[in-house]
């Protein structure tokens, strides 16, 4: 009896232990999915930054590994309306998001949403969005759409505090 206790305790602490090492190493991801897929298509790190205002800018990195091009058009919140891809560009020095049509990525190819480049807009939101919360996001492509999970960073984030390990 006492060595199958012993053994179920030492079973428990192998399981336990993987867990444990991620947790120190900083890769306890909490709630949010680091990794949303729809048909070979990965959305991969989805962030924004904490708001005070009414929109926010959603940053993430495509893979498609359709077998095919896909193009991403756009999304939908609960938090707020339109969800619109938009691109940075500047008029008189003065950085301004415009919005674009849908953005093609073609079969094997990569495409990053990142700060003073592309991004979803979210406009019209109905409250702030405030550093460590988790909001989802529908991100759509001609092929469908996918929920995503976005993490709100710090308000002058720069990139996804969790950016840089495999998935």
């Amino acid at each position: 009896m006492s060595r199958r206790l012993a053994a179920s305790a030492l079973l428990s602490f192998c399981f336990t232990l993987p867990a444990m090492a991620a947790e120190k190493a900083g890769h306890d991801h909490g709630p949010a999915e680091h990794v949303s897929e729809l048909d070979g298509v990965r959305i991969i790190h989805a962030w924004t930054r904490a708001t005070t205002g009414a929109e926010a800018l959603i940053f993430f990195e495509i893979e498609n590994r359709a077998g095919k091009p896909v193009s991403l058009t756009g999304g939908e919140s609960d938090l707020g309306a339109p969800v619109a891809l938009v691109g940075m560009t500047f008029k008189d020095g003065v950085a301004e998001n415009v919005a674009l049509p849908a953005v093609p990525v073609k079969d094997g190819g990569d495409l990053h949403l990142e700060p003073e480049g592309l991004a979803l807009r979210i406009g019209g939101l109905t409250q702030p969005l405030a550093e460590g919360d988790v909001i989802e996001v529908e991100v759509a492509f001609d092929i469908g759409h996918v929920d995503v999970d976005v993490e709100v960073e710090a308000e002058d984030a720069t990139g996804h505090s969790h950016a840089g390990h495999a998935h």
